[in-house]
């Protein structure tokens, strides 16, 4: 199914759960990682693909919750997203150096603030880029379905 991201990293994906087909993966390790979590619901009844207007709706939402929730905590990807999120906002130019230079000056807080203030904008980047990604697999079905 050429298009479909990985659950896990959203990199283009090939293997697929054969135990419920409602996932995709693009490496063994990918899968092992979800397989944490996705053990406990695999097996069970697929859920119904998402229409234009559901996903155009999750994405709306998804708007939403953030502007709400972004004004008073932290919004960040759950479990391994969020350490790779993490690992991808320390490398950031710019962000590297201000974590590096309150950690010197033994502003620990404030490296810990420039560290999440990054990693939730790159986890919020990689959110909506699934968002994209499932927009033009979902149009490109439609166009093959046609």
């Amino acid at each position: 199914m050429a298009g479909t991201p990985c659950v896990m990293c959203l990199s283009p994906a090939s293997k697929q759960c054969s135990g419920c087909r409602s996932f995709w993966y693009c490496t063994r390790e990918c899968q092992r990682k979800h397989w944490v979590n996705h053990k406990h619901e695999c097996g069970q009844a697929k859920p119904p693909e998402a229409s234009p207007e559901d996903l155009a709706e999750q994405e709306r939402q998804f708007h939403t919750v953030s502007e709400i929730v972004r004004r008073n905590v932290w919004v960040t990807r759950f479990g391994e997203k969020m350490y790779e999120d993490l690992e991808d906002a320390r490398k950031l130019t710019g962000v590297k150096e201000k974590v590096e230079d309150s950690e010197n000056a033994g502003r620990n807080e404030a490296a810990l603030n420039a560290l999440f203030s990054a990693a939730e904008t790159v986890g919020r980047g990689k959110t909506l880029a699934y968002f994209e990604q499932m927009k033009v697999a979902t149009a490109e079905k439609q166009v093959q379905e046609s």
